[in-house]
């Protein structure tokens, strides 16, 4: 694992965080982004995102990423009730 790839994984952690304590207004829309950086943070871990001079292979992750995250994110807040969605949190409560 990556440093990088890391970093990926605690600002979507923090994007998480955030829509939960929003999640009676907005947060169910900071999910978008949210998925979106871990998926980045997984294409950076599996080495499919690398940036050289150049490269147009990042640019052709991003979209696909792009491609796969509104799908999963409509469907997740569209046909999963927000009790699982904030799962972990509700150990806390």
């Amino acid at each position: 694992m990556t440093k990088v790839a890391i970093w990926f994984y605690i600002f979507a952690f923090l994007l998480y965080s955030i829509s939960f304590l929003g999640a009676f207004t907005i947060g169910l829309y900071i999910l978008l982004p949210t998925i979106f950086v871990l998926l980045i943070g997984i294409a950076v871990n599996l080495g499919l995102y690398k940036i050289h001079k150049y490269n147009v292979v990042p640019m052709i992750t991003s979209i696909v990423i792009c491609g796969i995250s509104y799908p999963l994110w409509r469907f997740l807040i569209h046909n999963v009730d927000d009790y699982y969605i904030f799962y972990p949190f509700m150990f806390f409560g």
